[in-house]
């Protein structure tokens, strides 16, 4: 097992034993499905309620490292940990895609005692389109591709 999926499988367990229900959204998501990406973070979403807030705090804990602001612009935190960042963002994705549609929409991935809960790639496509970063707009035709790969495979 690699450090990159000790890092997913120890936010896993550590999300689940905190009580937080949270959906795996960006690169990290779309690598679950099968998307041939990289990254250097784990996004995760969640929603912004105060006994959410409450149990991040147990989620520091659990991880090892503090939640701070990424940016005075937004409410998301990032939790630092040895191994790798988790940033947890609150409610909704770019594209304006909120915590229960994205749920409804999600799919269960299994890694093997945990189970992710992850944005579909269509709702990735979106958010990431919607972002406009360079770094996320030159992920798209992976993504896409991924996407089509997957519904060939589906239908056959």
């Amino acid at each position: 097992m690699s450090s990159d999926e000790a890092f997913v499988l120890e936010v896993l367990a550590a999300l689940r034993d905190s009580g937080v229900e949270a959906i795996v959204v960006g690169s990290v998501a779309a690598l679950l499905q099968g998307a041939p990406l990289t990254t250097d973070d784990m996004d995760v979403l969640i929603r912004d309620t105060p006994a959410n807030r409450s149990k991040l705090k147990d989620l520091e804990q659990r991880l090892g490292g503090k939640a701070i602001a990424l940016s005075p612009l937004s409410s998301a935190v990032r939790i630092t940990t040895h191994q790798a960042h988790l940033d947890i963002l609150f409610d909704e994705i770019p594209g304006g895609l909120g915590f229960q549609g994205l749920r409804a929409r999600s799919a269960r991935v299994d890694l093997g005692d945990a189970v992710a809960v992850v944005a579909s790639l269509e709702d990735i496509i979106a958010s990431k389109e919607a972002a406009g970063r360079p770094k996320d707009l030159a992920q798209l035709p992976v993504l896409r591709d991924t996407l089509r790969v997957l519904r060939a495979l589906k239908k056959s």
